[in-house]
């Protein structure tokens, strides 16, 4: 993965900060929490439902950066979907010797040593209760994952009912080339919904202790650092994207039929900050949008 958002290397202590709150996370079930997995994918098939109007079990589909886990593409198989993960990592709900050496070689022994970890105390729990809680059984032994780049995919034009991302766009330098695909490869009778979540929120430098603002600030790091000092960079790569820049490129290769936002951190942003960061080129809507959401069809070119 490449590192943050500044030329600065990332200190080893915070290297250290950031596994122990992972597994924090993953203990308390903040990255695990398998009712949120499920609204999420029931969310995902509204917009299946409402936009495409076909049975689940007659789509094609595709997820973009379906992640280690492919949980998504876990439940859209067992709904009878005939859907395809992609994600620029090595899957690794099967985790074995050889499976472990691959992540080593493609990307890096942090992530294979954080990746084996997760799978050993997490994982295997998890995927028993997202089965049991789904009410049939979700199974990983025969999921369609590939390793692929998001901006030069194999798949033909045409090709899915169905297209989504879920806060992975924000981690793509060539967005403009990845919505290309999207539109190219999506049916003329298809939906895409891409979320996004946006770099110059408060949350958007991805810091673990501001990615709850509102309920739990901190009380350590200095808000919206991530755009001013930059104080306590992050190992995660992000592309910097603006609201309105990912709006331009949106409405330049697809047709957007429905934009969703969801904001914070409006009682956190005294005038001073806001000053700072206007001369910086950000605007208050910049500052105060978490995500944005993106429902389109194809564009004909």
């Amino acid at each position: 993965m490449k590192t943050v958002m500044c030329k600065k290397k990332v200190p080893l202590r915070s290297k250290i900060e950031s596994a122990l709150f992972l597994y924090r996370a993953y203990a308390n079930r903040s990255f695990s929490d398998v009712k949120r997995t499920i609204w999420h994918h029931q969310r995902l098939l509204g917009y299946l439902n409402k936009y495409v109007g076909i049975p689940v079990e007659k789509t094609r589909i595709l997820e973009i950066g379906c992640g280690q886990t492919a949980r998504q593409v876990a439940l859209f198989h067992a709904d009878g979907a005939s859907i395809v993960g992609i994600d620029i990592e090595v899957p690794t709900y099967i985790m074995n010797l050889s499976v472990f050496l691959k992540v080593v070689r493609l990307n890096g022994i942090e992530r294979a040593l954080k990746s084996l970890a997760r799978h050993i105390l997490f994982d295997k729990k998890f995927f028993t209760e997202l089965s049991k809680e789904y009410g049939e059984p979700v199974t990983f032994n025969d999921l369609d994952v590939r390793i692929m780049d998001a901006t030069n995919m194999i798949f033909e034009s045409d090709s899915f009912d169905f297209v989504f991302s879920n806060m992975v766009f924000q981690h793509i330098d060539n967005v403009e080339g990845a919505v290309k695909e999207v539109n190219r490869m999506l049916k003329p009778t298809g939906i895409a919904a891409v979320s996004i979540h946006l770099f110059p929120s408060i949350s958007g430098g991805i810091c673990h202790e501001w990615l709850n603002p509102d309920q739990s600030p901190s009380k350590n790091v200095p808000p919206w650092d991530h755009l001013r000092e930059n104080r306590y960079p992050v190992n995660i790569h992000l592309n910097k994207l603006k609201i309105n820049q990912y709006r331009k490129i949106f409405r330049t290769y697809t047709n957007i039929i429905e934009e969703q936002t969801a904001t914070e951190g409006e009682k956190l942003l005294p005038p001073a900050i806001e000053e700072e960061l206007k001369n910086k080129g950000y605007t208050r809507e910049d500052l105060l949008t978490r995500t944005i959401l993106f429902l389109v069809r194809k564009k004909s070119q």
